[in-house]
């Protein structure tokens, strides 16, 4: 009796369990809902302040005795643009190469560190759609006299300038060597980032190790007229444009 309650109650369980000819029965829908999910983005327009072109997640800031403008803020902007100081210089009788001296930043401590001269770009529009950067110099170095002496013929350049960020490599912008106008009327490219790339915090740095040193240049021709005691000055006009075209 006892065997065949237990062959009873067996097949109840396989029954109770849906275990027909050695198969589970499938379970039959009753019902479906649906439930929503959502997200919302807006533009970060803060002005982004520079970092190290040397070290991107070391965060910079102007020396405070060499003023700069403030970043242009926005989703797409320019945050820094080294100023370029040439020094003094004895005349000499030779066309003679001049190079700028190394930026000055400061850093968390608030003591100046030199690090190559540079710029800095930030795409945060999140559309990845590229930028380009060009630069033009308006008109040639001459003095602040009421009738400036003129430094004519000379030219300024800059190397490639190597990029640098906290960003993978390969969404790096493309860099091409500058040469300027000094008559200011055509701009230069600097750097073009193209279609998914140049995305985040870039700098552009001007010369790299001991090749910052020789990033900038100025060539000035033996035969301009040099007036001694007197800076010469000019500016750059940098321009970010929101398409690599």
């Amino acid at each position: 009796m006892k065997k065949s309650l237990g062959f009873l109650s067996a097949a109840t369980v396989l029954i109770a369990l849906g275990f027909v000819g050695g198969t589970v029965g499938e379970a039959a829908i009753v019902g479906s809902l649906n439930s929503n999910a959502d997200i919302t983005f807006s533009q970060d327009t803060t002005v982004t302040s520079p970092v190290n072109p040397l070290d991107p997640t070391e965060p910079v800031s102007p020396n405070p005795d060499d003023p700069h403008q403030t970043g242009t803020g926005g989703a797409l902007s320019l945050d820094y643009i080294s100023n370029f100081h040439f020094g003094t210089k004895v005349i000499q009788t030779d066309d003679v190469t001049y190079y700028a001296q190394l930026d000055q930043v400061q850093n968390s401590l608030s003591t100046l560190i030199s690090v190559p001269n540079y710029v800095q770009v930030t795409d945060k529009r999140g559309l990845n759609l590229g930028w380009k950067l060009t630069v033009k110099q308006n008109g040639q170095f001459q003095t602040a006299d009421t009738t400036p002496a003129v430094l004519n013929n000379a030219q300024m350049s800059f190397v490639a300038a190597t990029p640098n960020s906290t960003e993978l490599i390969t969404l790096a912008p493309v860099t091409v060597p500058v040469t300027l106008d000094p008559t200011g009327t055509a701009s230069s490219p600097v750097a073009t980032a193209l279609v998914s790339t140049g995305i985040g915090t870039w700098t552009l740095a001007f010369g790299s190790g001991v090749g910052a040193a020789q990033g900038v240049k100025l060539n000035v021709p033996n035969a301009t007229t040099k007036v001694a005691n007197n800076q010469y000055k000019t500016t750059l006009t940098w321009t970010l444009n929101d398409s690599p075209l």
